[in-house]
């Protein structure tokens, strides 16, 4: 992989049949050694140049992250960024949602992944950024933050090259450093020591960082004022003006081809007999949901969305509930204002109507939420228990869940690939039903989660709902039937 050659690929669209030619598929992949070196910053500035450029760019992002891929989303002028997950999906579908990403991408549009936590990271389980660059043949940009080193810039792009094969580490960018002798004597270092092309520096700028907000960055929905916007257009002029973007898009067209997968249909069945129609809550509070869950969901009912915070409903005609995590926290007093819809979720889960909630749906779904400054607020009351808000997080990464009670998730014995983040804690009675045990990949240990009921699951788990087929067949079919 020659990061100087510029290809001339073609990019018309690939067969979806077996044993389609090799494309080129002109892409790259934005990675750091750590997180906090700025990658989502970095990879949201490339995109918006680029785009600057005339190129239309299909985004991703590695690993479990609900947050990011919203940031890469409103970079790419709305075109949806896919999660690429070799944990939760299979390598094939990995594969397959890079080639198809659906929406209004295209099969033309250039291909730019952001990375997760430090480009090694987690490879022990084989779900690392590198995996992910190896699987798909992706150059690797590494960022580095160079605020507070000079020369040892060098020798940590020198290593990582190293592990990482020969060739996968196609360019450099700094990140953060300090105008005129700083700058110059990083790139003289990396010119000199390493054989990885210095493909520009990023100057620290406090105008030039993406908005936060609670547990992390702001997305579309949590930034009425639209400053992700204005970030994002910033970065991107802070990127064409500090980075060779020529050379970068030269890494990209010199990507080496690839075989075309065949496009299946994500697992989901058919439409539903009788009409069946799964409401999903989708507002600021409830906004963490893969957008290949809801496709799984729209494939196979019809699907009516409804935001609590507003003050709605459940949709008429509802045959299943979806309560997708999000930030319960941030908007508790409107969820406990709307008191017609907590009435109305409290009957429907104790009739024992198809109801899935994770994480902030769980909590939704329970007695109360108190706030970490002591606030309580009253919830729908259909899961005896409270949760309450804590300033450290108390579930975190990779799991793998084991059905213990025939439910909604399939027969005993079911195995589940879900993930963990929430920064609060759950107090049920004694007697609670649990669905599964919770083995972690990290720090290992065995928990229970997933309240069950009659027609019930809630629990901290977050997992592609298009992984999960016998959770599909449960709120399209089952709901459909009464």
């Amino acid at each position: 992989m020659d990061p100087r050659r510029v290809g001339s690929r073609s990019r018309t669209a690939p067969s979806s049949g077996e044993g389609a030619s090799p494309r080129g598929v002109p892409r790259l992949l934005v990675a750091a050694l750590h997180s906090g070196a700025g990658k989502t910053m970095v990879t949201a500035g490339l995109i918006e140049a680029l785009r600057s450029r005339g190129q239309r760019v299909a985004p991703y992002k590695c690993g479990p992250d609900f947050l990011d891929p919203q940031v890469l989303t409103v970079a790419a002028g709305g075109i949806p960024a896919r999660n690429l997950d070799l944990w939760l999906t299979p390598r094939s579908r990995v594969r397959e949602a890079f080639f198809y990403p659906g929406g209004r991408a295209g099969p033309s549009s250039v291909r730019v992944v952001e990375g997760v936590m430090g480009l090694f990271d987690t490879d022990c389980w084989g779900t690392s950024t590198l995996a992910v660059a190896r699987l798909l043949d992706l150059p690797v940009i590494l960022v580095v933050d160079g605020s507070r080193a000079v020369e040892s810039v060098a020798a940590s792009i020198r290593g990582a090259a190293t592990l990482a094969g020969p060739g996968r580490i196609a360019g450099a960018v700094v990140n953060g450093v300090g105008r005129g002798w700083h700058a110059n004597t990083i790139r003289r270092a990396i010119e000199e020591r390493t054989s990885t092309p210095f493909l520009g520096a990023l100057p620290w700028d406090p105008s030039i960082r993406l908005p936060e907000r609670h547990l992390g960055l702001a997305t579309p929905r949590t930034d009425p004022g639209r400053q992700l916007g204005r970030s994002i257009r910033r970065a991107g002029s802070w990127a064409s003006e500090n980075l060779d973007m020529d050379r970068i898009e030269g890494i990209m067209e010199a990507a080496p081809p690839l075989d075309v997968p065949p496009q299946g249909v994500t697992p989901g069945g058919r439409k539903a007999p009788g009409g069946a129609v799964v409401a999903v809550a989708r507002d600021p509070a409830f906004c963490f949901c893969y957008p290949e869950s809801l496709e799984a969901l729209e494939r196979t009912a019809r699907v009516e969305y409804f935001s609590p915070v507003r003050g709605d409903v459940l949709p008429a005609g509802s045959t299943a509930l979806y309560l997708p995590g999000g930030y319960p926290e941030l908007h508790a007093a409107e969820l406990g204002r709307n008191e017609a819809l907590r009435r109305e979720v409290r009957a429907w889960v104790h009739d024992g109507h198809p109801t899935y909630a994770e994480c902030g749906g769980m909590m939704y779904l329970m007695e109360s939420l108190t706030l970490s400054d002591g606030q309580r607020f009253p919830m729908a009351g259909a899961v005896p228990g409270r949760t309450e808000m804590t300033s450290r997080l108390q579930g975190f990464g990779y799991a793998e869940a084991r059905v213990i009670r025939k439910g909604l998730m399939g027969p005993r014995g079911t195995r589940i690939r879900g993930h963990l983040f929430h920064r609060s804690r759950r107090w049920v009675p004694d007697g609670t039903r649990w669905g599964f045990s919770i083995h972690r990949k990290a720090g290992g240990g065995v928990l229970r989660d997933g309240i069950s009921g009659p027609g019930l699951l809630a629990s901290y788990l977050h997992v592609r709902i298009d992984c999960q087929l016998p959770l599909v067949r449960s709120l399209a079919e089952r709901g459909s039937q009464g």
